[in-house]
């Protein structure tokens, strides 16, 4: 038997085994549930109390998203209703003015109640990372300022709470209940 076909019929079969990688599977859903504009200028939406809120009007102790596109405009951009899918999701911590995060609240002696050597502000954040879309948009970023007085155990928000922050311009489902 002549050695061509069966090294044909060889080839054939490996590359019938062969397939492209399977893209990652999404994480869960952000779904914007009725239009919204971002401001000329910006490339951001603030959301809080279930309300779009300016961003010099953000009430930073509680809870907040910030919705983002991929690019700032001179003009507003429209985003129409739709469902994004959750690529990846980051918790970080971040300090005002890049200045480092304590483990504790320490003061200094002698300099009087309420002054300390650590930052003014300390963000735990969680961002959702958006799937590759037709409208750009490249994430959801909830959070709040956790060093405030009576706050005793800084945390990330919970689900409810980024909920709540979003009201009904965002679903925001997280598979696997997380």
């Amino acid at each position: 038997m002549p050695r061509a076909p069966i090294v044909l019929l060889l080839l054939l079969s490996l590359t019938a085994c062969a397939s492209a990688p399977e893209a990652p599977r999404p994480l869960g859903r952000l779904s914007l549930r009725v239009p919204v504009e971002i401001p000329a200028g910006a490339a951001t939406l603030r959301l809080q109390y279930g309300h779009v809120t300016p961003f010099n009007a953000v009430q930073e102790q509680d809870p907040f998203c910030v919705f983002e596109l991929d690019t700032v405009s001179d003009q507003p951009q429209a985003v129409a209703p739709a469902v994004f899918d959750i690529a990846g999701i980051v918790r970080r911590e971040e300090t005002f003015a890049g200045m480092p995060r304590l483990p504790f609240r320490a003061f200094r002696v002698g300099s009087g109640l309420g002054s300390d050597d650590g930052p003014s502000h300390i963000y735990f954040k969680t961002t959702f990372h958006l799937a590759p879309n037709p409208q750009r948009v490249r994430n959801l970023t909830c959070m709040s300022n956790q060093y405030m007085p009576g706050i005793a155990i800084m945390r990330h928000l919970s689900l409810e709470e980024m909920r709540g922050a979003l009201g009904g311009f965002f679903s925001l489902d997280l598979y696997g209940g997380r």
